[in-house]
């Protein structure tokens, strides 16, 4: 089973906590390279973030307000 953020599983919002708790790992890591100057560390981690934060985003997105998936349109 392949665990890879960015692959397609994990796109649904019941992987959201688990998203949600890799984002919170990586700014952490991110946080502490800095403080350490280690910049390839931080560059490597942002753009991590950004791709996280672009599946967060989707995901939520997916949800509705009651917290219950939005059904599909097609």
């Amino acid at each position: 089973m392949e665990s890879s953020l960015y692959s397609n599983r994990g796109g649904s919002p019941e992987f959201l906590p688990q998203h949600r708790q890799q984002r919170q790992q990586l700014l952490q890591i991110v946080s502490a390279a800095e403080a350490r100057g280690q910049l390839r560390v931080v560059e490597m981690n942002q753009q991590a973030l950004g791709n996280l934060d672009r599946i967060i985003a989707s995901l939520e997105d997916d949800e509705a307000p009651d917290g219950a998936e939005v059904p599909d349109a097609g």
